[in-house]
């Protein structure tokens, strides 16, 4: 009987976190799914793979409570746009795009205040990497998002496909890899 209590105090405890984190500012949401993602890694229910995961898993939520005018006839120009104002903007968060076709996007990131302000760089950066992917998947389902250039922390270069091939999905599975063992072997 004690397990059905506490299992019911948890659903409800996480619902109301749920609920109270769509009325919060975003930079607050972010820093309290990010600090979800690093309290199951440090307690050892996660990998690295899993922050990722989470952090996917919060830019679907993004884009679900920020961006609610998605059509048919999006753009990859459409979305940054929308990216950039509605989520990337207020978290302080900077890109500059040095290519924008119809089904392909390459950028830098500029500024990432969450790995500057946090003791969790490594986290943060993989967090800040399933975000993108999943606000990018909300609007492009078949899509895919890349990392060219894996060695460059600073700068890291993202490609955004609005139609991902199969070799692209094989690239993905690649970077997050190759992503969790580099940041496995620097402590994270």
């Amino acid at each position: 009987m004690n397990d059905s209590i506490n299992r019911k105090k948890e659903h409800t405890t996480k619902f109301r976190e749920e609920v109270t984190s769509e009325n919060q500012p975003i930079e607050l949401w972010q820093q309290s799914a990010f600090d979800a993602a690093v309290e199951k890694l440090q307690a050892g229910y996660g990998n690295p793979d899993t922050v990722m995961r989470m952090g996917e898993a919060f830019g679907r939520g993004l884009f679900a409570q920020h961006i609610k005018d998605k059509t048919s006839t999006w753009t990859i120009k459409d979305w940054i746009a929308e990216i950039q104002k509605e989520v990337y903007k207020p978290l302080g968060t900077e890109f500059t795009f040095t290519k924008i076709t119809p089904n392909v996007a390459t950028t830098f990131m500029n500024r990432n205040p969450l790995v500057q302000t946090t003791h969790y760089p490594i986290a943060a950066s993989l967090f800040t990497f399933g975000a993108m992917r999943g606000l990018f998947l909300s609007a492009f389902p078949k899509g895919e998002l890349l990392i060219n250039n894996l060695r460059n922390d600073d700068h890291p270069e993202f490609i955004f496909k609005t139609h991902a091939l199969p070799k692209d999905k094989l690239q993905r599975e690649r970077t997050i890899r190759k992503l969790t063992i580099l940041k496995k072997e620097e402590g994270s």
